[in-house]
């Protein structure tokens, strides 16, 4: 029986919190706003690169978690579910509230996010979703010693060779593919297997995540280059390492947290689903805080975090209903389902 780690859960949903900052910060306006240089712009730079490691904490967590769990092709199907039936009642939202907001293409759109890339880390996860069980057999078969010689292989061809020249040579595409995430994966179960003694404080982790956030926010500051904040580049895989280790090693005894962290990490995904929605990206989050640079910089960092914790509490309060109507239509006797169709089939090929 694998113990559940709620440090780990905790990532999930302080992760997907900072992705909405991320989004405040960018589509919002915030970065574009400020001027080259200026006193705003650098503090805004500042909080996008202390933030911008959440994207890769996220895959990473996904190679530490699935690594050990047990593969069921039912959380895909439910997945897709949840996404459809998101996108689904937030396009007829903008239908009957914002009339002329929502076009054909739209409606397409909501039943095929993949094939039209609407959400390009679903359709990043779909693709690796398939691979998992191989990925693992493989990563099971390896040594102590061969798994952490494949995550050093991964970091120099991927991060180190492929940033090499400011050029993409891997198609990397900056982070958003699914070689990067495969990437990720593959170092967050290696990461699985690295011990750390109880001897380390925990927070050396966490110092180390703000060290490494601060030198790259310094480097860009000093050469304008962004490929060094970029999901990439090897600043912000460190960081998002980091504050792995940080989690995991963050013991949370309180039984009434563990459920409500389990909730919030269930809830996560659908929080980016909810408000990278492209209609609410493009009608309720374009542009949208850029009044907030009028004010005092501490005034201006303050409205953007509340920001973002309030479209996170909306956005976790509206998976949080689907996930209660799933349970009420009873959706698990679906996944059962799908579930079941693999262990026959597995059970036939075993019997040829």
């Amino acid at each position: 029986m694998i113990k559940r780690s709620y440090g780990i859960d905790l990532l999930k949903s302080v992760s997907m919190q900072m992705i909405v900052v991320l989004h405040v910060l960018g589509v919002g306006g915030i970065l574009a706003g400020t001027g080259q240089g200026s006193a705003a712009g650098n503090t805004a730079w500042l909080l996008e690169t202390l933030n911008i490691c959440a994207v890769n904490c996220f895959g990473l967590v996904s190679g530490y978690v699935l690594c050990k769990g047990h593969y069921r092709r039912s959380r895909l199907v439910s997945l897709w579910l949840r996404v459809v039936l998101e996108s689904l009642l937030i396009t007829a939202a903008f239908a009957v509230f914002m009339r002329g907001s929502v076009k054909p293409s739209d409606w397409l759109n909501v039943f095929t996010p993949v094939i039209h890339n609407v959400y390009w880390y679903f359709t990043a996860y779909f693709a690796l979703f398939f691979f998992v069980p191989y990925i693992n057999k493989m990563l099971d078969s390896l040594s102590d010693r061969e798994a952490a010689s494949l995550a050093v292989s991964v970091v120099i061809i991927f991060v180190l060779l492929g940033n090499s020249l400011n050029k993409d040579i891997f198609f990397l595409h900056g982070g958003y593919s699914f070689l990067w995430l495969l990437c990720l994966y593959i170092l967050g179960a290696c990461l699985r297997r690295v011990e750390i003694k109880e001897k380390y404080n925990k927070y050396l982790f966490l110092l180390g995540y703000l060290l490494t956030v601060i030198v790259a926010w310094a480097i860009m500051q000093l050469l304008a280059a962004p490929i060094v904040i970029s999901y990439t580049s090897p600043f912000i895989l460190l960081a998002s390492v980091l504050l792995l280790l940080f989690f995991r090693r963050l013991e949370l005894r309180s039984p009434k947290s563990h459920k409500f962290i389990s909730m919030l990490a269930r809830t996560s995904f659908g929080v980016y689903i909810i408000h990278t929605h492209p209609l609410i990206w493009t009608n309720l989050l374009s542009d949208r805080f850029v009044s907030y640079l009028k004010y005092p910089i501490p005034a201006t960092l303050a409205l953007v975090l509340i920001s973002a914790v309030a479209i996170y509490a909306v956005c976790t309060l509206g998976d949080w209903l689907v996930e209660k109507f799933f349970k009420l239509i009873r959706i698990d006797i679906l996944e059962k389902a799908v579930d079941n169709i693999g262990k026959n089939r597995r059970k036939q090929q075993n019997t040829l």
